[in-house]
């Protein structure tokens, strides 16, 4: 079943057949293994590590056999991007929570097609239908109802305010009042689903077939705190929606119980052992739902198992939900090591949220994702450094390249993010990156910075004018972006070593490697060049002119490689920064600077003859041996850029002919500064690149630059 969830699939294939009592797809009634209820699980993963993917295969295996609701929380009518939209989705008779309970009782009563009855919700629906549909003041209730719908309410506003009303009286009122609300029910809340089912369900439940009063019995007992019979009270419960703010959230942990309750009355004492209990599917569940929904919602469900101990125990909903955030982080694994679930009197609440973090998918699971494919031996490797260990972006990755190794044309991993995937035509870093930022604008806005090292560099960036960005002030949006998206806790964050204040400014690897992908391939080579030009003059000082070669800053010359200002400037200001740096410090140097993103395709340094038409190297002539010393830089820089590129792949031994060049030129850094007068000759960083463990082990193994090892 989980064939395609490698870290996931023991969620489907053992712990959902626990928590459900059968397998997905059907099949014999198989114990329970949690006597007082199942916990909620909670899924935490990155963008793209199969959460959905998941809640999909339960989705599927389950909803035929057992009343199924399946949720995703994404957007409207549940949740927004900004904050002024999703104010909006709080209205004087909806909510993001009450929207959700809707949709879970119009899903939940629709009947499965094997054994098990579809349920229906006598609490929660006349309570929905109540806090919906009853205008207080016409002024706030949107369009106009009908006639006979106004007057219905006026008649039963003033009976509902009566000390003693007569219930006869009520009930005539109420069920004309429902009678009216069909004409009008479809423009209650446009975009809801599933709303006008759950309404006409509630009027009918309201009623039994000889017109007798509603049966809201278990509103009296449940808002014990307010006055009045059932009706009142429940019309009691609507005014505290009406004020929002905490009475809201309490109006709404009471219609959590309804849920909750209506779902445990469904089932009788035969029921409980011989049916299976309801499950809920709640994808994407965000900061602010887990506020307004998840907390609450897992305090409830706590609450009612505990006070149903032994073998009158409720029938809870298995609830499975998905999150954003950091699957790796130690605090998201299991709540308790011994499950607490069998001793629910001593359980405070949050011990039934059990969060299960997705880790990333390595090498082993990357190269069974090609079975049965003869696969290029470095295509793994390069496979997980683009997808960021995230499942649904090596699928992606692996199903590209499969395609393209079966076909009549050569792979090649350079070309591998611009070859079409096979799920929608377009390259796959286009894809890629609609996977990990779906929001177009927060796309954009991160192409648009991508190659920045730093909030101030990108802020430099957005001073372009550019008519897609007209305010506020470009800190502020670079601020937004990263607040809103880049630094999330979900992403994979690495910064480089912190060699030049924090860079760069997107830590998330493989997102930067897609992003500055596409603009190169995307952009063209005029936003290219003058994306980095500007990058390059932000660090460039006032008194430093562009053909000065000798004094850049070294995040100059990262942005002044990624133009191809090889020869003319950068191994020029690397030999001057050689004679006049510590071997540790030039290498770390180096190692930011050839960190920087490839220039243009297939721009391969190492094969470039140096360009005569230069005036001659000023450092070359400072020492003896100075033409040597250039040409040992210029090979290591160009060795060490062309196998930090994101799509290549690491040499596949000592003796690879990459790592050999790499040695060659290390080797002669260390002859060279071996034969200069230095106090700490003794201690030779170049030795050390070149011993074991050092930059020849780090690339073999797939190590690049800035992350090469300095001592």
């Amino acid at each position: 079943m989980g064939r395609h969830l490698y870290h996931l699939s023991a969620v489907v294939d053992e712990l959902a057949p626990a928590m459900v009592g059968m397998p997905p797809g059907g099949g014999p009634w198989t114990k329970r293994r949690f006597p007082h209820g199942p916990p909620v699980v909670e899924i935490v993963g990155d963008r793209a590590t199969g959460k959905t993917a998941v809640l999909d295969a339960l989705y599927a295996g389950y909803h035929a056999h057992v009343p199924t609701a399946h949720v995703d929380l994404a957007g409207p009518p549940y949740s927004a991007a900004g904050q002024t939209d999703r104010e909006r989705l709080d209205s004087a008779n909806a909510s993001p929570v009450t929207n959700l309970l809707f949709q879970a009782c119009y899903e939940l009563s629709t009947a499965p097609k094997g054994n098990s009855r579809p349920l229906s919700f006598p609490r929660l629906s006349p309570a929905l239908l109540l806090v919906t549909a009853w205008r207080r003041e016409a002024a706030t209730a949107g369009p106009v109802p009908p006639a006979e719908l106004t007057a219905a309410e006026g008649e039963l506003r003033e009976l509902l305010t009566a000390r003693h009303p007569d219930p006869r009286v009520r009930d005539a009122l109420l069920r004309h009042w429902f009678t009216a609300l069909g004409s009008v029910v479809a423009g209650l809340l446009p975009g809801v689903p599933g709303l006008e089912g759950v309404l006409q369900a509630a009027s009918e439940t309201l009623f039994d077939r000889k017109g007798q009063a509603p049966r809201l019995a278990w509103w009296r007992s449940q808002l014990d705190d307010a006055n009045g019979d059932a009706v009142q009270r429940l019309f009691l419960l609507v005014q505290k929606f009406r004020r929002r703010g905490p009475d809201r959230a309490v109006a709404e942990a009471h219609l959590m119980d309804a849920l909750l309750a209506d779902i445990d009355g469904a089932y009788g004492p035969w029921g409980r052992k011989t049916r299976h209990p309801a499950l809920i599917l709640l994808d994407n569940v965000d900061d602010v739902l887990r506020t307004r929904l998840l907390d609450p919602f897992v305090e409830r469900y706590a609450r009612l198992a505990r006070q149903r101990p032994g073998h009158s125990r409720a029938m809870l909903p298995v609830v499975f939900v998905s999150s954003l955030g950091r699957g790796s982080d130690p605090d998201l694994t299991p709540t308790t090591v011994e499950a607490p679930w069998h001793r629910p009197e001593l359980c405070p609440p949050r011990t039934w949220l059990l969060r299960l973090g997705i880790p990333h998918v390595g090498d082993p699971h990357i190269r069974a994702m090609f079975s049965g494919t003869d696969y290029p031996a470095p295509l793994p490797a390069v496979v997980e450094r683009l997808s960021g260990g995230r499942t649904g972006s090596a699928l992606l990755l692996t199903g590209t390249a499969v395609e393209r190794i079966e076909g009549p044309d050569p792979l090649d991993l350079d070309e591998l993010l611009s070859l079409p995937s096979p799920d929608a035509g377009h390259p796959l870093a286009v894809r890629l990156l609609d996977q990990l930022l779906p929001d177009p604008l927060q796309r954009d806005q991160a192409l648009a910075v991508a190659p920045a090292l730093e909030v101030g560099a990108a802020a430099d960036l957005l001073r372009l004018p550019r008519p897609d960005f007209p305010a506020p002030t470009p800190a502020l949006q670079v601020r937004r972006l990263l607040d809103g998206a880049l630094e999330r806790p979900h992403w994979n964050h690495r910064p480089w070593p912190p060699t030049y204040g924090r860079a760069p400014l997107i830590t998330d690897r493989a997102l930067r490697a897609i992003l500055l992908h596409r603009l190169r391939t995307e952009g063209g080579p005029e936003r290219w060049s003058h994306i980095h030009s500007r990058l390059a003059g932000h660090y460039n000082p006032g008194d430093v002119l562009a053909a000065d070669s000798v004094r850049h800053d070294p995040r100059y010359l990262h942005h002044a490689l990624a133009l191809g200002l090889f020869d003319s400037v950068v191994v020029r200001a690397l030999h001057h920064r050689y004679l006049r740096s510590a071997p540790s410090d030039w290498l770390r140097d180096l190692n930011l600077v050839a960190a920087a993103p490839q220039a243009f395709d297939g721009f391969a340094p190492e094969h470039a003859p140096a360009d005569d038409e230069l005036p001659p190297c000023p450092a070359c002539a400072e020492q003896e041996g100075g033409a040597e010393a250039h040409a040992a830089i210029r090979l290591l820089l160009a060795s060490v850029w062309r196998l930090s590129a994101p799509s290549s792949a690491p040499p596949s031994g000592h003796a690879d002919r990459r790592a050999v060049l790499v040695r060659a030129a290390l080797e002669a850094l260390c002859t060279d500064y071996g034969r200069r007068p230095r106090p700490d000759r003794a201690y030779n960083a170049y030795i050390d690149a070149v011993a074991a463990d050092g930059w020849i082990d780090a690339l073999v193994n797939g190590v690049q630059a800035p992350d090469l090892p300095v001592v």
